[in-house]
């Protein structure tokens, strides 16, 4: 997963993350529901982020259904070529979209890989492992699910 930095009440943090349900680990990678609610925040959170899960799952259903795109286990796709279809998906759904004439909402930020493939065997696998912890961090998972309540909270219209 490439760096994307962001801020979600003045806390920074360097990579994306998916919306999962309670089947998936707590990892910093993951933003999922809270599976016992206690308060208004975190019943609001968890309502919208169950929706746009939803959302997310419906589309790639569309896609699914109209190209047969992801037929088989993401598992068995080499991760490029996984990057590539979701990309494709992204920009199918946008196609769609534009056609029957909803706005797209523009990216501020495009992703330009710099591999520098100087690096020795070595350091790539450091480098991997790193990120591999990075994305199943568990207090990084708490910290943004718990900034994000608070931010959503804080925006209710």
């Amino acid at each position: 997963m490439p760096d994307i930095p962001y801020h979600v009440n003045g806390v920074e943090y360097k990579r994306g993350y998916y919306f999962a349900n309670e089947i998936y680990p707590t990892w910093a990678s993951f933003v999922k529901a809270f599976s016992s609610v206690v308060d208004e925040k975190r019943v609001y959170f968890s309502k919208k982020q169950s929706g746009a899960r939803k959302d997310i799952e419906r589309t790639f259903g569309i896609l699914q259904g109209r190209w047969h795109i992801l037929q088989q286990p993401a598992r068995a796709y080499e991760v490029n070529h996984m990057k590539r279809l979701m990309y494709t998906c992204i920009i199918l759904y946008n196609i769609i979209i534009e056609d029957i004439g909803y706005n797209i909402a523009e990216n501020d930020w495009v992703y330009e890989p710099t591999v520098n493939m100087q690096n020795t065997w070595f350091e790539r696998c450091d480098a991997r492992n790193r990120r591999a912890r990075e994305l199943r961090d568990r207090e990084v998972h708490e910290g943004l699910r718990a900034e994000l309540v608070e931010h959503l909270w804080s925006n209710l219209e």
